[in-house]
């Protein structure tokens, strides 16, 4: 099993880890003020109110600093979100000290600033085994067999996709209470049986960036960036035939779940997605009866109460609903990660064996490959070579010269030639355009040390071909070297069948989760490099405003795209077990996930090109047909959440909002934090050396055959001896739990983690739990 660095970790976690987006505030008669996000004990509210409005807009004019000039009913507007399903709160235009004041008052929990989060942006379905290939398939039954509905928070949908088609679905789910909400190109005739809801939040949005201009951007549920479209259609889009993006990976693009029904949350707006609307749209999905949440963005990472997304995470956990995050794409640095909390399920993105290859071939004589989604009219004369470029002034790192930023290209040194830009500062497809307007004729785009070998394929505007480090510093050698450096592109279609697959992005966000090392993130990793998916109708592929090209499916990667794969697996298992927690769903994820590529070898790691480790892909990659049936599951309660926070040194007044009605009190029922019957274990060795052992308790149910007896094998490691007691568990019933401990005993302390892993087998069930051993030193 591999070995993680890690000493330089905690370093790198104290001075950039908990750095977070603020919004933008903005000056109201010479008050600057801006959104704050209040968190609120009802159970202390004033039997003198008679709802929770009134009581928390009579808090805010009590602390108002208002200056002349501002009457009554202004005041009254400052409150602008009201929380009550699952959490308790306002979000309140205030300025910092009326936010101070208000933290002193009674019934007020916390104040934290608003956040501003970012968007963390076919094959896959029958790459993970979920395409029907006979009629005895466990996935092969009609589009109507259930009626779990996933709520999509994100930048809102494009209902007139094919993948939206409602055809053979039967009536609205009865427990479903959504609205379809109508504004400017949305009426109520876009939902439909698919459909089932779709609302716009953009209150947080407005408070901080100014009245959106409707002219230009859909105040309604409609989704003019795409994004949103694309995770949609990737959860649950119905099947269409003949799906393609310009006639690259041509197929059937289907959803993970095409049964399931959308209801489309808009949080995402031009400027970004603010937390105060986020967390109203958690709120509304919760009361509207969603059974799963795909939340496909981030806002970097802060200590459990004070990430309000987290906290309304724990609210819906509440109420039986399982909600999957993006790990971010701030990989392959370590200490990457956001969305940590234990009761989200954090996903990072792998590719598929699915490639889009294209091919440089130089003056030289030298091949080297790449790849490509350009298909357009501006095609390079197969047979002939071009005058090649590069700008820059090193081959091995960039600079302000190579990374063909707007407004740097000289059009009398590119023009009519192939240009090297290297990755960077700018999108990938920004690069290509500004060489376009400069007059060059075709673009390689090369990786730099940050991106390695990883290849990530984009639709552009010209003749581009994208290449790994290795091939880059190449060519750029060669141009720098060579006195009328020549060049060709070429590009061959769809290719599939690619080994070695899975590979860990190199984009993918990568753990430790510092906020608690003994809660292994990410969970696990899916699909998430060149995923086939719905598109809107108002923007080209590229996403770029001169991209006039319209396409019904578009290339996307990111965990933006990796997120509603696993959302999507998620409502296929609600559907087949109604009666499973959010917990029981996520632990069937993990314990299944397997960790190794098509080729036989171990994930590798995109960005090292060698196996990659539980802090890269989590308990492995998900594996939908074992996850249906996974023998065991790792079950947790709201309750076992709530303990686990009692071991985080947490304050009553902190823990007070993840208590919801008040009505929680730690029953210190566990140990320490590794104790949270989590399915992966993750053994801390504090700094005094005298701590020789760590033991890990864990309870399994039994939800697999009602007779079962399962032993156990595990991993030998360098700097511990294990011991698992009992060594084999034996199962009478159905449902039945059975619990067990391992007991980790220093052999010698290593000054960097060791993975490995711990299974339970039956003969038929493998449960497998990812271990990770960590000795922590004085800095």
């Amino acid at each position: 099993m591999g070995r993680i660095p890690v000493k330089w970790w905690l370093c790198l976690y104290l001075s950039s880890c908990l750095t977070i987006n603020l919004a933008l505030s903005s000056t109201n008669n010479g008050v600057s003020k801006k959104t704050y996000i209040v968190h609120m004990d009802i159970a202390v509210k004033p039997t003198t109110f008679t709802d929770h409005f009134e009581w928390y807009s009579s808090l805010v004019r009590s602390v108002a600093v208002s200056p002349d000039g501002i009457n009554e009913e202004e005041e009254d507007q400052r409150v602008i979100y009201t929380y009550q399903s699952a959490f308790h709160g306002m979000a309140a235009w205030l300025s910092q000290e009326e936010a101070e004041r208000l933290e002193d008052q009674n019934g007020v929990v916390s104040v934290l600033p608003e956040v501003k989060y970012e968007l963390h942006t076919t094959r896959s379905p029958s790459f993970l085994g979920l395409v029907p290939e006979d009629s005895t398939s466990v996935w092969s039954d009609k589009l109507t067999d259930h009626d779990v509905v996933v709520g999509v928070l994100d930048t809102g949908i494009w209902p007139e996709s094919p993948s939206f088609n409602d055809t053979g679905f039967t009536s609205v789910p009865t427990h479903w209470k959504g609205k379809c909400e109508v504004g400017r190109g949305f009426g109520k005739h876009h939902c439909n049986k698919k459909i089932v809801g779709a609302r716009a939040f953009y209150h947080g949005y407005e408070a901080a960036t100014g009245n959106i201009n409707e002219e230009k951007e859909y105040k309604s549920p409609r989704d003019q960036d795409g994004h949103g479209t694309h995770t949609a259609a990737t959860v649950a889009g119905s099947p269409v035939h003949g799906a393609n993006l310009l006639g690259y990976a041509y197929g059937t693009a289907r959803g993970m779940s095409p049964g399931a029904r959308i209801a489309a949350y808009k949080v995402c707006w031009t400027g970004g997605c603010f937390s105060s609307d986020i967390l109203s749209a958690v709120d509304t999905a919760v009361a509207d009866g969603v059974n799963v949440m795909s939340i496909s963005l981030g806002g970097g990472v802060s200590s459990y109460h004070r990430d309000s997304l987290s906290i309304a995470a724990f609210g819906a956990m509440e109420k039986g609903v399982l909600i999957s995050c993006s790990a971010g794409n701030g990989g392959p640095d370590p200490v990457s990660l956001t969305n940590v909390s234990p009761w989200i399920t954090t996903v990072g993105a792998s590719t598929m064996d699915r490639d889009f290859p294209g091919s440089v071939k130089l003056g030289s004589g030298v091949m080297l490959k790449g790849v490509s989604l350009y298909k357009g009219r501006r095609n390079l004369t197969p047979k002939m070579l071009y005058p090649l470029v590069y700008t820059g002034s090193n081959s091995s790192s960039p600079d302000p010269g190579s990374l063909c930023l707007e407004g740097t290209l000289d059009p009398h040194v590119v023009a009519g030639k192939i240009v090297i830009c290297d990755r960077g500062i700018s999108p990938r497809v920004q690069k290509g355009q500004v060489v376009k307007e400069a007059g060059g004729i075709g673009m390689i785009l090369s990786n730099t040390a940050a991106n390695g070998e990883e290849l990530v394929a984009d639709c552009h505007l010209l003749p581009a071909v994208a290449v790994g480090e290795k091939e880059g510093k190449a060519i750029k050698q060669y141009a720098m070297r060579d006195r009328n450096p020549s060049a060709n592109l070429a590009f061959y279609g769809t290719k599939v069948g690619i080994k070695p697959s899975p590979v860990v992005a190199a984009f993918s966000s990568r753990g430790p989760n510092f906020i608690s090392l003994e809660i292994l993130k990410p969970d696990l990793v899916a699909p998430g490099v060149n995923i086939l998916a719905a598109w809107t109708g108002d923007m080209g592929p590229s996403s770029l405003e001169t991209d006039r090209r319209r396409v019904e499916f578009n290339i996307l990667s990111g965990t933006s795209m990796s997120c509603p794969h696993v959302s999507g697996v998620a409502a296929l298992l609600k559907a087949r077990h109604p009666d499973w927690s959010p917990a029981a769903i996520k632990s069937a994820l993990m314990t299944t996930a397997y960790i190794h590529d098509n080729a036989y070898q171990p994930l590798k790691d995109s960005s090292t090109g060698g196996p990659s480790s539980p802090y890269d892909h989590g308990a492995g990659h998900i594996n939908p047909s074992r996850a249906l049936d996974p023998g065991l599951i790792y079950d947790i309660g709201a309750q076992d959440y709530f303990d686990f926070l009692c071991t985080q040194g947490l304050t009553r007044t902190q823990l007070v909002v993840f208590a919801k009605f008040s009505n929680r009190t730690c029953q210190h029922s566990l140990s320490g934090p590794s104790d949270l019957n989590y399915p992966a274990l993750s053994a801390v060795f504090p700094e005094e050396k005298r701590v020789s052992a760590v033991t890990i308790h864990r309870t399994v149910t039994n939800v697999g055959p009602p007779t079962s007896k399962y032993h156990v094998v595990f991993s030998e490691f360098k700097g511990v001896d294990v011991k698992v007691e009992p060594s084999t568990l034996d199962f009478t019933k159905k449902y039945q739990k059975l619990s067990y401990k391992v007991t980790f005993t220093t052999k010698i302390r290593q000054t960097a983690p060791e993975s490995g892993a711990l299974i339970w087998k039956d003969g038929v069930h493998r449960v497998r739990s990812p271990i990770v051993i960590t000795w922590l030193s004085p800095l």
